[in-house]
């Protein structure tokens, strides 16, 4: 009976699908802290686990939306 290496180990996300997954995250904490509906939990779970730039990409796109909306 041959055992493959690796065979039932998982496979680990493609880089920018984990770092789209941050971002997406991050977005949903930006927005959620611009609304102010941030549950402590929540809030400092996000400061555990989200990464610097996973909140600056995340920042860019809410300032950029922001700015190109009209008055």
């Amino acid at each position: 009976m041959r055992v493959q290496v690796g065979a039932m180990e998982p496979k680990a996300p493609k880089p920018a699908a984990s770092f789209r997954r941050g971002t997406l995250r991050a977005l949903g904490a930006v927005a959620a802290a611009m609304v102010g509906l941030r549950r402590r939990q929540d809030r400092e779970r996000d400061f555990a686990t989200l990464k610097l730039r996973h909140v600056a990409v995340a920042g860019v796109i809410v300032a950029v939306v922001i700015v190109s909306s009209p008055c």
